[in-house]
């Protein structure tokens, strides 16, 4: 007759087996294209158990994009540009207390999203029509709220991008806006 220890080492047992396997085979099907991966995610995996890792697919972020403005101080001088924070340094509490980090997500966002729009207003009057967009409008609304200290009430605003870890490219253009009145 079996004892309760006997029973408990059973159950252990299976239950270290189904979690051994279940790993095994996450690993294994974390690789996409191979036909044993496809072959147990599409035949075997019929309640969706093994999961997919994609960190940083299936489009990894490859550059940083900065939102850069300056204001008019008259027709023929403008401000130096000055970088707007769209990124935060993470600082200890940040896990905490980080009360700007839905502003810094949503600014984030919205240039993600002005940017893939940027080619559906391509073409003849395409750019004067970007200047309605939503995502246009909200960044410029963002620059608009910065500090003026030039006293000036025309504004600017550029979207650049970077590639790379060190930054050994300068930065290009992706947008250029009119002067705005603020």
């Amino acid at each position: 007759m079996a004892t309760h220890t006997d029973i408990n080492i059973i159950y252990e047992a299976i239950v270290a087996s189904f979690l051994a396997i279940w790993f095994l085979l996450t690993i294994l099907c974390q690789f996409r294209s191979t036909k044993f991966s496809n072959y147990i995610r599409h035949t075997i995996d019929i309640f969706g158990l093994i999961p997919l890792w994609t960190f940083f697919a299936p489009n990894p972020g490859k550059s940083d994009y900065h939102l850069l403005y300056r204001d008019k101080i008259d027709e023929e001088n403008n401000s130096e540009w000055e970088e707007m924070d769209i990124t935060e340094e993470r600082s200890l509490w940040s896990w905490c207390w980080n009360p700007d980090k839905r502003d810094k997500k949503i600014l984030s966002d919205v240039i993600q999203s002005l940017i893939a729009s940027i080619p559906h207003y391509k073409g003849a009057n395409g750019y004067d029509l970007l200047m309605f967009s939503m995502p246009y409008l909200i960044v410029l609304h963002a620059v608009s709220n910065c500090e003026c200290e030039t006293g000036s009430g025309h504004r600017q605003f550029m979207l650049a991008e970077t590639s790379g870890y060190l930054k050994e490219n300068p930065p290009s253009v992706i947008l250029l806006s009119v002067f705005h009145q603020i």
